[in-house]
């Protein structure tokens, strides 16, 4: 197997490791652990082209242009990443709020 995707499997168990972990541990926060847990997969899997032919994840890419590259610009890997992030984010308003609405309308239906 190539380096290159020995690299993205460690990426991609490191990130399930991680989003199992904290959905374990932010138990007590209820819904709102989804939104962290799906933040936490597509900020660590979303990939990034950074060269002609590689690709890695983008938080890194754009850490990495930020702290160690002169010249090079950190806002394209970021705002992919910040459009993801509102996507979910939309995504996780909606099912809320649609689920929000279904409880309201068992309750109503239980009183009768």
């Amino acid at each position: 197997m190539a380096p290159y995707v020995v690299a993205w499997l460690v990426v991609a168990l490191a990130a399930l490791l991680l989003a199992g972990l904290l959905f374990r541990g932010l138990r007590p926060w209820g819904l709102w652990r989804y939104l962290v847990v799906g933040l936490t997969l597509a900020w660590s899997l979303i990939p990034y082209r950074f060269d002609e032919e590689n690709f890695a994840p983008a938080f890194m890419v754009a850490t990495f242009r930020l702290f160690f590259e002169d010249g090079a610009s950190p806002r394209p890997p970021l705002v992919m990443l910040l459009l993801v992030s509102a996507g979910i984010a939309l995504a996780f308003g909606l099912f809320a709020g649609a689920r929000a609405l279904w409880q309201v309308g068992t309750r109503r239906r239980r009183r009768r």
